[in-house]
């Protein structure tokens, strides 16, 4: 039986690896006061790098507060002109807070 060797592949940088990544990353966890610099960080990172939409899904994230909606509102408001932050699976408590919120007829951010 023979092997079959795959070809050496030089070490790529983080950033050449992106394409490959999922085209809608998840939010684990919870987005509040105590995570709200590692969400914010994460956010400003995708964000800085968008060329369009933003998709997100939120389908893990077991909570969020006030400080974390008002996070991704921000996050939104640096994407490019026409752009949003479009967020998949938003838990019940999100909608509600944007609801209470009223951040305006285009905050940026689409709910899917």
């Amino acid at each position: 039986m023979a092997a079959i060797a795959e070809p050496h592949q030089p070490h790529q940088p983080p950033d050449a690896l992106l394409p490959d990544r999922p085209t809608r990353p998840r939010l684990p966890g919870h987005a509040d006061l105590t995570t709200r610099p590692d969400f914010e960080a994460l956010l400003s990172v995708l964000c800085s790098r968008a060329a369009g939409d933003v998709h997100l899904d939120l389908g893990e994230l077991d909570f969020i507060d006030v400080s974390g909606v008002i996070s991704l509102l921000r996050a939104a408001a640096t994407l490019p002109e026409g752009s949003h932050l479009v967020l998949s699976n938003p838990p019940e408590a999100m909608r509600r807070i944007l609801e209470v919120l009223n951040p305006g007829p285009d905050p940026g951010i689409r709910l899917a």
